[in-house]
């Protein structure tokens, strides 16, 4: 099926409630897999309104986890502790 990718900063704090596809898009669509490149919040609105119309949901915050450790091993040479990485984003939202 079709994906969806926002990769704008709409939705992301402090403008929550702002997404940049209207739910009736989404639920016209067709789209299988909505991506939303914001990662705070977690849940922004056009994850949650994907959700409602029945799409699978994946959130920016496994990007911006994996861009970090990335630049972190070639910027070190040292295997990056994602989940350290991923639990330090979460504890700072």
């Amino acid at each position: 099926g079709d994906v969806l990718a926002n990769t704008t900063s709409v939705g992301m704090l402090p403008e929550v409630g702002l997404s940049p596809v209207p739910k009736d898009a989404l639920a016209a669509g067709g789209f299988q897999v909505v991506f939303d490149a914001v990662y705070n919040p977690l849940e922004t609105t056009l994850l949650r309104e994907a959700k409602e119309v029945g799409c699978t949901q994946a959130s920016g915050l496994d990007m911006f986890v994996g861009q970090a450790a990335l630049q972190f091993e070639l910027f070190t040479g040292a295997r990056a502790a994602k989940h350290l990485m991923r639990r330090a984003v979460l504890d700072s939202m």
